[in-house]
């Protein structure tokens, strides 16, 4: 059996493409290049989450809330510092298109958090762990 369908890469993706698209027509090549900028900001700091607090939720589970507010608190600081940097890009003169790529950061985030949810509610997680002995599960208790 394999491992739960995942679809959110597939579907920014996708999602990136079709904003590139409509970037190109309305705006020639900046256009394009203003939404994959925008797509790959998305894929990044979204993607980032699974990338780096899943094994660390692993080695540190007790540690995964303060980590996770910790990590999420640098990733507000990075994205913050990455729109200044950008916004000297999206300038009329600059060669970004600030609607394209504002355009494709909010739908490409959109799409991600409906996906993610949908993949993480479909997702079988075991949330307790069988015991070893066959005779202490539950069912076998309840006469004693």
């Amino acid at each position: 059996m394999s491992g739960p369908r995942r679809i959110t890469a597939a579907v920014a993706l996708v999602v990136i493409a079709v904003c590139a698209a409509v970037g190109a027509s309305r705006s020639g090549p900046a256009g394009a290049v203003s939404a994959l900028v925008g797509g790959a900001v998305v894929i990044v700091f979204l993607g980032s989450t699974a990338a780096v607090l899943g094994p660390m939720v692993k080695v540190l589970p007790h540690a995964s809330m303060a980590t996770s507010m910790l990590f999420y608190l640098t990733k507000i600081a990075a994205l913050l510092a990455l729109f200044i940097v950008l916004q000297d890009f999206t300038r009329p003169a600059g060669p970004l298109d600030r609607v394209i790529l504002s355009g494709t950061v909010i739908v490409a985030t959109i799409v991600w958090l409906v996906t993610r949810t949908i993949d993480d509610t479909r997702a079988r997680v075991p949330t307790f762990d069988l015991p070893d002995d066959p005779d202490s599960a539950p069912d076998k208790l309840e006469g004693q």
